[in-house]
């Protein structure tokens, strides 16, 4: 897993890395800044760059920039820097770098100050690295560098990269007039604010690079424990079939899912489910959907239940043998909100010692009822969007997006789950580690996506009984899928069904 840090950590992380490994801070920067300059490299050849210039402020960033200056200069590659604050101005590590980039005379480094450097711009293509302020950064732009930031973001031909992350990026929820990034250089991890919302527009593609710090002395210090999910992870959490087992010993899951109109949520979690791996998948639906719903399926055994076109209490006993069955319970795909539905899915997660997975309006059952979900003995997963999520919790999606990470752990923690907060991207936390996924684009906004994750993580979560692994991987592949289908058809195109075929490819390529 790749270690996340929020701005104000990093800073003292380092500092205490520092110190543990008693490594120079200026051998951190030249490390930062040398592997920085070899992924420049690569994106102004890549991107057909006629010229470079890097915008410097006077921190540590600027440092960075030098470096990095210094660098493409022995790689052979001109470069103007544009400071954006007096020299005089500069200190510690960035003093020193700037003296060496400017005692070395050479031809391929021109050094200068102000808005003039920025008019060079508009005659050829240029890759602008952004190394101005960083995350020291607090406050707003000064109107000189937002001036230049501006006439940048007015220039059609170029390539922004910004240096750990965007300069003046005061949160996720920027406000801002930013330099917006094709890419972001993180150094050594990667930052909270460059993965969500303004912060992910304004970064572009965020890539890593190694500072000369190992990453398990980050994860030593990394105390708020927040990682980004790679490919690995997400294979842990996939079963492995044993030569001699059956359809009863790998994942039984029962399914509660559909009411009148919403039959299709049925349908996609269910199929979803069979398709990660579940060996036998009942899906119990009201009995007006059982026809419809015995023609779509084959494979899914469908089980009619309660009124013609609701879930009600009216085959509580049946529910309960399959709950005993089941090695997960999956609840509320296009359940609807009849109240006597509510009722039936707050009694059967209150009463049975089941792994239970509950998604959409299953969720809404429990408003109120938030307590019937604290059990020792089983684990629930629960997969919100921000929607379902803000209203479990009595606030505003608005009140949420300003604080879901401190949220969303401190739900999970008090009421022992692992929540599953659908996001772009998707997180996952069990209260003490908070999970950040690395696939899925924008196609995934459709009708239906979400019916089909809880399907993938239910059948999961019904094989290998983990909850945390289970979720994680299943969040993994339902992004992993997706990303498939977004190179083929684009932002939009992509239906929740599209995904379906897709899963068995998926899991044996992550493995």
């Amino acid at each position: 897993m790749i270690n996340v840090f929020f701005n104000k950590d990093i800073l003292e992380a380092e500092k205490a890395i520092i110190s543990d490994i008693a490594v120079p801070s200026v051998v951190l920067m030249e490390n930062a800044g040398k592997n920085a300059a070899g992924l420049i490299s690569e994106y102004y050849r890549n991107e057909f760059c006629s010229g470079v210039l890097i915008i410097c402020g006077k921190g540590n960033n600027a440092g960075d920039g030098f470096v990095i200056a210094r660098h493409l200069a022995i790689a052979g590659i001109k470069s103007t820097v544009l400071l954006t604050e007096d020299a005089s101005s500069l200190k510690g590590d960035a003093l020193l770098n700037f003296e060496l980039l400017r005692n070395l005379k050479d031809s391929r480094v021109e050094i200068l100050s102000g808005r003039n450097a920025v008019q060079k711009l508009e005659d050829k293509k240029f890759l602008v690295v952004d190394a101005v302020f960083g995350i020291g950064f607090k406050g707003k732009l000064d109107t000189e560098t937002e001036s230049i930031f501006r006439a940048i973001n007015g220039i059609d031909s170029k390539f922004v990269a910004a240096i750990d992350t965007v300069s003046g990026l005061d949160s996720y929820l920027n406000k801002n007039v930013c330099l917006k990034a094709d890419v972001t250089i993180s150094m050594g991890v990667k930052k909270f604010d460059t993965l969500f919302y303004e912060g992910r527009k304004l970064s572009g593609k965020v890539e890593t690079v190694n500072i000369g710090i190992p990453d398990d002395m980050f994860s030593k210090y990394n105390c708020e424990c927040i990682f980004e999910v790679e490919k690995y992870d997400a294979v842990s959490g996939l079963a492995e079939r044993d030569i001699n087992s059956n359809k009863y010993t790998n994942g039984k899951l029962f399914i509660l899912a559909g009411s009148e109109g919403f039959s299709g949520a049925a349908y996609l979690s269910s199929q979803a489910a069979i398709r990660t791996g579940s060996g036998a998948v009942i899906l119990g639906l009201p009995r007006g959907l059982n026809q419809v719903m015995e023609t779509k399926t084959s494979e899914v055994i469908t089980q009619p239940l309660g009124s013609d076109m609701y879930l009600n209490n009216d085959s509580i006993d049946l529910i309960n043998r399959k709950t005993e069955w089941a090695d997960a319970v999956l609840v509320g795909p296009g359940a609807g909100r009849n109240s006597d539905t509510m009722s039936m899915f707050r009694n059967l997660v209150k009463n049975n010692e089941r792994n239970f997975v509950i998604d959409a309006d299953g969720i809404f059952a429990f408003k109120g009822y938030t307590d019937y979900l604290k059990k020792n003995k089983r684990s629930i997963i629960l997969t919100p969007h921000f929607g379902e999520f803000a209203n479990l919790l009595g606030i505003t999606t608005e009140e949420l997006k300003k604080d879901f990470y401190r949220l969303s752990k401190k739900f999970a923690s008090e009421h022992n789950v692992v929540l599953v907060l659908k996001n772009s991207p998707t997180v996952i936390t069990d209260g003490k580690y908070f999970y950040i996924n690395s696939t899925g684009r924008e196609n995934l906004a459709t009708v239906g996506s979400g019916d089909v994750l809880s399907g993938i993580i239910a059948s999961l979560f019904s094989q290998t009984g983990d909850a945390v692994k289970s979720a994680v991987s299943g969040v993994y592949i339902h992004g992993y899928c997706g990303d498939r289908l977004f190179s083929q058809f684009g932002s939009s195109g992509t239906i929740a069904s599209d995904l379906i075929d897709l899963i068995p490819g998926a899991k044996s390529e992550l493995k």
